[in-house]
């Protein structure tokens, strides 16, 4: 029941309040799956920072976006309000992102507020209950909220939690080395990662919605995007050694560079630029710099659950999904006389298969969230599909 009420919930408010304007001003409470930092034991550098390549995909010369990013290190019974709070960067690609002042006369200009929970203990835990850390996420996160709220008031401010990718090292590996880490190991991580892990950032966001229920407060998806990708994309064809430097897993640059696909869609709403250009200090794989767009198509397809107009500005043929949600059928309208319809589960996995029928049989499917695919010499759509 709670997983349900997640999935809803989330659906619901994602939905239901507007995309972002061209400038959003970030305040982040993050730890390493935002920012890895640089330091001297480890190869993090400015590109295992996803702000920096927030500030990077801005930078483009026609691109109207901007983003400013203020922050504040470390694990959440840690996190505090301004004047306490402070500003955390390893390298910030001014002028598109900029240091905030950490106090609360400035703070009434962020706009958009995010929290990055860990990804080892939290999750052994209700949202609601005490963690070994000490303190409960929900009872955390609603009084800095509150705080906030109180303080620095601003009524188109979003509060969102990051979702960032789960912990690796108890599946395997060893001498906290990815590269010893079986594929049945990775297999294992990604369920748990597109299963329990997912439903309790689903449940976190629920929960803090139904505290603050008149309040912005959503979830962003980086986790299930990263996975996703890892799963089903060319990203499964680079080793392990070269996404991850060790098995908590503390990402490398190529790693990070997805998780900020994900962030930039969640933020703006929009794509990152087509036209972006890499540079070879990034030190981005290759694999996914030459096969960018694709990637980038993918991480909308799985977040947004259809493509936009424009990638299919040549097809003249569109279907549309009723109803949807649905419980036991949904009926495809379209003018299309050979084509096969695929709907994928939030692992990715095929559930059903089936070509050339307008109604879709759905009741042995579970509550929940699915894509499906309308596919046919010609075209290649997705939308989102909700099985009530």
């Amino acid at each position: 029941m709670k997983y349900l009420i997640a999935i809803l919930s989330v659906c619901f408010f994602e939905s239901t309040w507007a995309q972002t304007s061209d400038t959003v001003d970030m305040y982040y409470y993050k730890n390493s799956l935002y920012n890895h930092l640089e330091t001297g034991n480890s190869d993090a550098n400015s590109s295992t920072n996803v702000g920096n390549w927030i500030a990077r995909f801005t930078a483009i010369s026609d691109n109207p976006k901007t983003a400013t990013l203020g922050s504040v290190f470390g694990f959440f019974p840690q996190w505090s309000t301004p004047p306490k709070a402070h500003n955390f960067h390893s390298e910030i690609s001014t002028p598109y992102i900029e240091k905030w002042t950490a106090g609360w006369s400035d703070a009434v200009e962020i706009d958009l507020l995010g929290f990055v929970p860990d990804n080892f203990d939290g999750q052994a835990f209700d949202p609601s209950d005490t963690t070994n850390m000490g303190e409960a996420y929900v009872t955390k996160l609603v009084e800095l909220i509150d705080a906030w709220e109180t303080n620095a008031p601003n009524a188109n401010r979003r509060y969102v939690v990051y979702a960032g990718w789960p912990a690796l090292n108890k599946y395997g590996g060893s001498n906290d080395d990815p590269s010893t880490l079986t594929s049945a190991e990775i297999a294992a991580w990604h369920n748990y990662g597109l299963g329990d892990y997912q439903t309790w950032m689903e449940l976190l966001v629920s929960q803090l919605q139904t505290e603050r229920p008149s309040l912005d407060i959503r979830l962003h998806n980086i986790s299930k995007a990263v996975l996703m990708c890892l799963k089903n994309t060319v990203v499964k064809d680079i080793p392990n050694i070269d996404l991850f430097e060790d098995l908590a897993p503390h990402g490398r640059s190529t790693w990070y560079f997805l998780a900020a696909i994900a962030e930039y869609i969640e933020v703006f709403g929009e794509k990152p630029p087509a036209n972006f250009e890499f540079k070879s200090e990034w030190v981005v794989d290759s694999v996914v710099t030459s096969n960018y767009q694709t990637i980038v198509d993918y991480i909308w397809i799985v977040l947004k659950g259809t493509s936009n107009v424009t990638d299919y500005s040549q097809n003249k043929e569109v279907f549309t999904l009723y109803p949807n949600p649905a419980l036991h059928s949904v009926t495809i309208n379209t003018s299309l006389q050979n084509y096969e319809v695929n709907v994928f589960d939030a692992l990715g996995q095929t559930v059903i298969h089936q070509e050339n029928q307008r109604v879709i049989d759905i009741k042995n499917l579970s509550v929940g969230t699915y894509v499906l695919e309308l596919k046919s010499a010609e075209i290649q759509q997705h939308t989102r599909l909700m099985v009530k």
